[in-house]
């Protein structure tokens, strides 16, 4: 098993908790995105959209941190990551469709300042404009120009972050009467969901963690987890973990 990933990519850590929690051995090639790595024609045969991660098991080659994690929990059974009732099946896959279609994309921008903007006002505009013209996505493209030029602005990160407020009261609401966002046990839905939570340190938005205390007990349990920091970045590489008492 190969995974193609980024040490800070959201999605690649959903995809390398889920392979902790099964306790599932794989080979990694780390692409620095900063860099361009995944711009490289060898990475871009694995997958022309240029995004990680990028799963090969068996022969096969899998995107989709979502569709790499589904087919983690079929194929390698072992240690469950879904519920057997039905109805609560159904409950995961809610949130980790509300991680795709919402959560993704709300998180780039915030993150962006933070991790990227820096270093891509560093370069050379005419390279990094270069580089980034060979982005694929066009919407993927409009959002480093505009961290390469004019820089992304406090009202760019007004919806962001109203979209990010929602994300932790949702988990509050979800986690009132139980220990997990889908009942009892650990599911793909914490597990989709923790690197967004994560990254809310690095954003300095982690007093919505701090003002909900059902997901702040949340947060301090799945770190706890032996699965977690096999996973997810240093400690301290994503900004200083405030202080909980």
């Amino acid at each position: 098993m190969e995974l193609y990933h980024s040490t800070h990519s959201t999605c690649s850590q959903k995809v390398r908790l889920c392979l902790a929690e099964k306790g599932l051995s794989w080979t990694g090639h780390h692409l620095n995105l900063r860099k361009f790595d995944q711009l490289e024609p060898e990475f871009l045969k694995l997958n022309p959209k240029g995004l990680v991660p990028v799963l090969i098991d068996q022969g096969h080659t899998l995107t989709e941190s979502r569709v790499i994690n589904e087919y983690l929990e079929e194929a390698y059974p072992q240690v469950p990551l879904m519920p057997s009732d039905p109805h609560a099946r159904a409950e995961v896959r809610l949130w980790s469709k509300y991680v795709d279609d919402i959560l993704t994309d709300a998180v780039k921008l915030p993150s962006f300042v933070k991790n990227i903007q820096p270093e891509l006002q560093s370069m050379a505009p005419a390279h990094a404009l270069a580089m980034i013209e060979r982005i694929p996505d066009p919407r993927i493209q409009a959002r480093w120009r505009l961290a390469a030029t004019v820089g992304i602005s406090p009202n760019d990160l007004a919806p962001s972050h109203a979209l990010l407020k929602d994300m932790v009261q949702r988990m509050a609401h979800a986690l009132t009467h139980q220990p997990w966002l889908c009942g009892e046990q650990l599911t793909l839905a914490d597990i989709d969901i923790a690197p967004f939570v994560q990254r809310l340190v690095r954003i300095d938005l982690f007093h919505l963690v701090l003002a909900q205390p059902q997901v702040l007990d949340w947060y301090t349990r799945i770190r706890a987890r032996t699965a977690y920091p096999l996973a997810m970045p240093e400690p301290g590489s994503e900004g200083v973990q405030p202080l909980i008492a």
